[in-house]
């Protein structure tokens, strides 16, 4: 049996072209916790050239919060974020993803059939969560329910 659930009111944060060598993560991410700002999603790309983008969603109720924490983030490491907000997290859970091949297939099938854009992706064994706009909190449950069949 699979699960879904959206989650509304979601933001997130990006900074691209980190340094691998600076102990950007790890302070960005205690700043954050300092602040009493809750981090959900994270992601970090493998480096490339010494470098790498990471991001962490977070709610919506929390960017006043957490744009009196960036300044102090980019006088330390010099880098800027993006943040994007309004978003919703879509969580499919399924025990079948533990032995069926093709799951996340089908799942990023529903997510092109309906044009959703996915701004970052998490998984665990069971779960694929997904952050789109807004405007995909209805349509694709449904489309991802349709093409899971």
């Amino acid at each position: 049996m699979t699960d879904i659930k959206v989650y509304e009111n979601i933001s997130i944060v990006t900074f691209s072209d980190v340094p691998s060598r600076k102990r950007f993560v790890s302070t960005t991410l205690s700043a954050v916790a300092e602040s009493g700002i809750n981090v959900d999603m994270i992601s970090q790309t493998p480096p490339k050239s010494d470098m790498f983008s990471f991001g962490f969603t977070f709610s919506d109720d929390d960017i006043p919060t957490l744009l009196t924490v960036l300044p102090r983030i980019t006088a330390v490491h010099g880098i800027t974020p993006c943040v994007n907000s309004g978003n919703v997290k879509i969580v499919i859970k399924s025990e079948e993803m533990i032995d069926q091949a093709g799951f996340a297939a089908k799942v990023f099938q529903a997510c092109e059939n309906i044009c959703a854009d996915v701004m970052l992706i998490t998984t665990s064994v069971d779960e694929i969560s997904l952050l789109v706009g807004d405007s995909f909190a209805a349509s694709l449950p449904e489309e991802i329910k349709k093409v899971l069949g």
